[in-house]
């Protein structure tokens, strides 16, 4: 396989699961010249690992039929292998292009795929797991836990105070996800109580939820609307304890292997996106919303968190 093509689009939390995945691809096929596919807003922190020889922008929001030239453009590539990472109805459309005007092998969990896993149920398989299945088809061996120096800022990671990260936001469709603000404060405030910095990540949706913590807390570190991913793994990376939502900044702060507290919805697919390790510690709820403050606090101090 000379030339290879690896197909990826998606939320931030999505790219995430998919690391691992595109990893080990590259250290199956280190010869080979390897294209990646995927949105513009990820391109910076996909760059960073040097996995990819070419980063090929796909705007998911283009609309299809003016996309066809594009697709074509690919296919006059003569890829030998597209991998198909994403597994979306996008892609078998990708998929049908691929296999009937080109020569190229296709992995994917869609039609028209040679190499195709069979996703189970939703919420059934863990993210990466199934990602780790389907390319074994190509007898890849997945690395599960690599290496995400990579990620690392050096000109960010000097902090002298101890810190507890809080990621209180979701992405705009997700508020079903979201914790409320005032108990994020009233974690923000025992956490203070015990001598620790508050670090609050998020974009600048979450400017009312910061503010409330920075108006009533002494010493904030306010990383809102400055928190690329890299960033987020750097101070994640000095974090005693970190506090999420089931979010995008969340996963990559996950990466860091610091005790993480997420606060979750009980559903299949919040269950799926946590992996099972040591550093994450889970609270479930039917609602998020019904989940206390002071719960929280509690289940910090029988864990021994702090």
């Amino acid at each position: 396989m000379k030339k290879i093509l690896v197909i990826k689009h998606g939320s931030l939390g999505d790219i995430v699961f998919s690391l691992p995945a595109m990893i080990s691809v590259k250290k199956k096929y280190l010869n080979s010249t390897i294209h990646l596919l995927t949105e513009k807003k990820f391109v910076n922190l996909l760059d960073r690992p040097k996995i990819f020889n070419k980063i090929i922008v796909d705007n998911r929001k283009v609309f299809f039929l003016f996309n066809l030239v594009n697709i074509f453009k690919l296919i006059n590539n003569d890829y030998d292998l597209i991998i198909d990472l994403q597994n979306s109805q996008r892609t078998s459309i990708y998929n049908f292009f691929f296999r009937f005007f080109s020569k190229s092998y296709i992995c994917s969990s869609r039609p028209f795929s040679h190499y195709r896993y069979k996703i189970p149920l939703q919420g059934t398989e863990k993210a990466k797991i199934g990602l780790a299945n389907q390319l074994s088809l190509l007898n890849i061996k997945i690395e599960h836990n690599p290496n995400y120096d990579w990620l690392m800022d050096k000109k960010n990671n000097q902090i002298s105070s101890p810190i507890v990260m809080l990621i209180p936001g979701v992405s705009k469709n997700n508020e079903y996800k979201q914790w409320e603000p005032e108990k994020f404060l009233k974690i923000a405030k025992y956490c203070e109580s015990k001598d620790y910095k508050i670090c609050i990540i998020g974009t600048k949706l979450d400017i009312d939820t910061a503010n409330l913590i920075i108006n009533n807390c002494y010493n904030v570190i306010d990383m809102i609307g400055t928190s690329p991913p890299e960033i987020i793994y750097s101070l994640a990376s000095q974090a005693k304890l970190i506090l999420s939502n089931d979010t995008g900044p969340g996963h990559i702060a996950a990466l860091a292997n610091n005790n993480i507290i997420w606060l979750l919805n009980d559903n299949f697919i919040s269950k799926s996106n946590i992996e099972d390790k040591d550093s994450n510690y889970k609270i479930f709820s039917k609602s998020i919303k019904r989940i206390s403050s002071d719960y929280v606090i509690n289940y910090i101090k029988e864990n021994k968190l702090l």
